[in-house]
Order: C-alpha cells, then sequence, then structure tokens
C-alpha cells in the first residue's frame, strides 16, 4: 500500500495517530478493493459504499483521502502493489530461460485471470490527466526486466554495449505492450478459447522467438532448455 511518510519532530502522540490514519487508509483500500471485485466489470463505486463496507462515515474516508481522485489513486497504487508482489517472485534468474520466461508471464496471466476487476480499475484514467498507475509501474518493471535481462548476459559472458542496450530496452517495451494487450483482450472476451495455461504458453513462445532472434543478431546462440547456470559453465569452459 502507499507508504505515508513520518513527519520529523512528531511526538509520541502523533506517531500514534498518523499510526492509527495509516491503518484506517489501509483498511479503506481493502474495502475498496473487495467491493470491486463483488461489482460488475467497470462499475463506479461510491464513496458512501466504501465506508460502509470499511464501517466508517463517509466524513471519516475524506479525511484520509483528499478527494475522490487521491482515493481512486490510492486504490489502484495499492493493486499495483499486489501484481508487484507477484511478478517480483518470478523475476530471478533460476531454471532454464523458457521457465523463466513462462514464471514471469504465468504470473500475471494468472493473476489477471483471478481479478480482472482488480486489473481493470488499475489502468483506469482518472480524469485529472495523469495517467493510471499500471501504466506507471508498465514502466518501472521494463526497468526490472531490462536489468534480468543484463544480468544473464553477464552471466552469459557478454557484456551489451550501448547500441545493444538501447535495442534491449525497445525489445523490452515490445514484449511488456505486447502482453498487456493480448491478456486485456483476452480476459475481456466473454468466449475465452484459451484456458490462463494456453494464454500463458502462446505467449512465453512468442517472447522466446524475439529473444531467440535478437540474441542470434549479435552472435548469440542460447538454448532456452538448459538452466542458465548451466549456460553459463558452459561459456565459461567450466
Amino acid at each position: 500500500m502507499p507508504h505515508v511518510p513520518r513527519v520529523p519532530g512528531l511526538d509520541g502522540r502523533q506517531l500514534r495517530w498518523q499510526d492509527h490514519n495509516e491503518e484506517r487508509r489501509l483498511h479503506v483500500l481493502n474495502a475498496a478493493v473487495e467491493l470491486i471485485e463483488e461489482q460488475p466489470l467497470g462499475t463506479e463505486l461510491k464513496v458512501q459504499q466504501i465506508a460502509e463496507r470499511a464501517g466508517l462515515v463517509r466524513t471519516v474516508v475524506y479525511r484520509l483521502f483528499s478527494n475522490r481522485v487521491d482515493l481512486n489513486r490510492a486504490v489502484q497504487l495499492h493493486i499495483v502493489g499486489m501484481i508487484r508482489d507477484v511478478l517480483d517472485s518470478t523475476m530471478v534468474l533460476s531454471g532454464s530461460i523458457e521457465e523463466i520466461i513462462h514464471s514471469i508471464v504465468g504470473g500475471y496471466v494468472e493473476w489477471v485471470a483471478e481479478h480482472p476487476h482488480l486489473h481493470e480499475m488499475a489502468q483506469r484514467a482518472l480524469g485529472d490527466g495523469q495517467p493510471g498507475e499500471l501504466d506507471r509501474a508498465v514502466d518501472q518493471l521494463g526497468t526490472d526486466i531490462s536489468e534480468l535481462f543484463q544480468a544473464g548476459a553477464t552471466l552469459l559472458d557478454h557484456e551489451l554495449d550501448e547500441e545493444q542496450l538501447n535495442t534491449l530496452d525497445l525489445l523490452v517495451v515490445g514484449l511488456l505492450g505486447q502482453v498487456r494487450g493480448s491478456v486485456n483482450q483476452w480476459v475481456r472476451r466473454s468466449d475465452q478459447a484459451l484456458s490462463p495455461r494456453g494464454l500463458t504458453n502462446m505467449l512465453s513462445r512468442w517472447i522466446w522467438y524475439q529473444i531467440d532472434g535478437q540474441a542470434r543478431e549479435i552472435g548469440v546462440v542460447l538454448d532456452p532448455t538448459v538452466p542458465v547456470d548451466r549456460l553459463a559453465a558452459g561459456r565459461s569452459g567450466v
């Protein structure tokens, strides 16, 4: 959840009050998440509904959040935190390349399949001229995945030059857009021909083809079925 920073110079009573407000904010955000999951897709919740679910009066909610947009953005950030918790646990250089890809993509697809209403809420424009929090999170995720690729290249004893790093950044942006766009189309269809596992398998294949093609352009041939530590050992001559 969004963390409210402690203000220097507060006494014990003020700190306890700040902690109390943080707990109530979290309680409100959890109440909003519960309601979003229960309502038809795209339903606009009323603050009164959220307050009642949280066991508070509406005026208290408005003391915790400056306005409705502030509340909605805090809900989005809370949902994005849930998504990142899933993805962060998958972004490790463990197993084969195909297993790593499948783990990351599968974590996202499975979460969206289980929480389609939350996913939709996280990417909504809120009318304040700013992007939804999922859009912002995708930018940071792109940076994290680029760093994962760079770590993999280093592990395989291949340092990327500036041009290759720029190409990698563009590749990652394209891959994320492809996955997100495909998942959005899939989850919004009433007649889903693919299961979450089927969609994960398809997207993982597409991603591997693009990674493999780009790697071959710089003279690197990878076996996606071999654990990365064995690939690294093979390249070092061990």
